[in-house]
């Protein structure tokens, strides 16, 4: 009886000792490609350069199990100006024992700002993303994103969907 009290408090200690908690804090910066597609009359794909820089705050759990918000502004060129978004998400990520880790985004909000048209509205959005944690301080990321807007073109609602591939160099802080 007394070796089970031994091992059960041992095993009590290592769970404990184990189950971390933090604050974590991940600034990154990044660039990639960027499409978007527009529903209307005579417009095509486009394809374009992005560049990104946020940041993702949230609380970890579990040692390996993450949740927060992430913030985001990124910017592109549509046509012949430059377009800018800013994306506000939440998101859930897990680190994989194998120096990988994964995360998904639903975006709450986002805004699309681009001379060309009069007023954009967020529809809907969300990503995945993994990334390699094998160097020192610094996390390599890849991320897959889709985000959808309703933009009002000259009192005509059209929708537009795009999809940007980010590749991002973060700096993960667990506090």
């Amino acid at each position: 009886m007394r070796n089970l009290s031994l091992l059960s408090v041992l095993g009590l200690f290592l769970f404990v000792n184990t189950a971390q908690a933090g604050f974590l804090i991940e600034p990154y910066v990044g660039t990639g490609q960027f499409k978007s597609t527009v529903d209307f009359a005579g417009q095509d794909e486009e394809t374009d350069s992005i560049t990104a820089m946020g940041a993702r705050v949230g609380y970890g759990f579990l040692g390996t199990i993450y949740a927060g918000i992430d913030y985001a502004q990124q910017t592109t060129t549509v046509g012949d100006d430059d377009a800018t978004m800013t994306n506000m998400a939440a998101f859930v990520g897990v680190d994989l024992p194998i120096l990988l880790r994964a995360w998904a985004k639903y975006y709450l909000t986002s805004s699309f700002a681009e001379k060309e048209f009069d007023k954009t509205d967020f529809s809907d959005g969300y990503a995945i993303g993994v990334g390699f944690t094998g160097l020192p301080f610094v996390s390599l990321n890849l991320e897959l994103q889709t985000i959808n807007y309703v933009l009002d073109f000259s009192g005509t609602d059209v929708d537009v969907n795009t999809a940007a591939t980010i590749f991002s160099v973060s700096l993960p802080l667990d506090l």
